[in-house]
């Protein structure tokens, strides 16, 4: 087991006084920092930006591991990720998962508590906004080339969704329509001055002539 990673025993964690299921199970597992950890990797600060879903995975394996650890159970390097991998995955079938499960009570470990303690990325979601306040920050790595791309992928959707509708009301008589093309305009109107801006000279520009002075 990797110690590093492990908080041990159940004391009650300094990082986290809330009373949510993050924050219970935090304490419950002794999972001192956890919360640190959880803000850490969720706006990429010393770790790889984690979304939601991943950080589900890594609180689950925490808190697998520091049941292991208090059953008195050592685990080789890729083990805990490999069990709760096997309890939680969707491809896991049903046979593989009762081995596990088996394996793990004959360690000593409370499985179904254990399982009753995996968190949802949602209660996460909601810990992180709630109790730490913190917000992703959509501004890190932000850039016009990005933000041009998205807008673009979804014109050129709308475009191919309108389409699309309309082929198969006109198909099945619905609407009287021979061929077609379908243009999808988006504008922007600056709230400053008024002025409307077709959103690929926006980028170009680089904004409204008002605000860039």
């Amino acid at each position: 087991m990797n110690g590093a990673d492990h908080a041990g025993g159940a004391a009650t964690t300094a990082d986290t006084a809330c009373d949510c299921k993050v924050g219970r199970v935090a304490d419950r597992y002794g999972l001192d920092d956890l919360d640190r950890e959880l803000r850490t990797r969720w706006i990429g600060e010393g770790h790889e930006k984690h979304s939601l879903r991943k950080l589900e995975g890594y609180l689950g394996r925490r808190v697998l591991e520091s049941a292991l650890f208090d059953a008195g159970v050592d685990t080789l390097q890729g083990e805990v990720e490999n069990l709760y991998d096997l309890l939680s995955g969707e491809d896991t079938s049903e046979g593989v998962r009762v081995e596990a499960r088996k394996r793990l009570e004959r360690d000593g470990v409370d499985v179904d508590r254990v399982e009753g303690d995996f968190v949802s990325h949602q209660s996460i979601h909601t810990h992180l906004r709630e109790c730490l306040d913190v917000n992703h920050d959509p501004g890190e790595g932000a850039t016009v080339e990005r933000g041009s791309s998205t807008v673009y992928a979804l014109r050129n959707r709308t475009e191919t969704v309108t389409a699309g509708t309309l082929e198969r009301l006109r198909d099945n008589g619905k609407l009287a329509l021979d061929g077609f093309d379908v243009y999808v305009d988006v504008r922007v109107a600056c709230e400053e001055c008024g002025r409307f801006h077709e959103i690929g000279t926006l980028f170009e520009a680089g904004g409204c002539d008002c605000q860039r002075g």
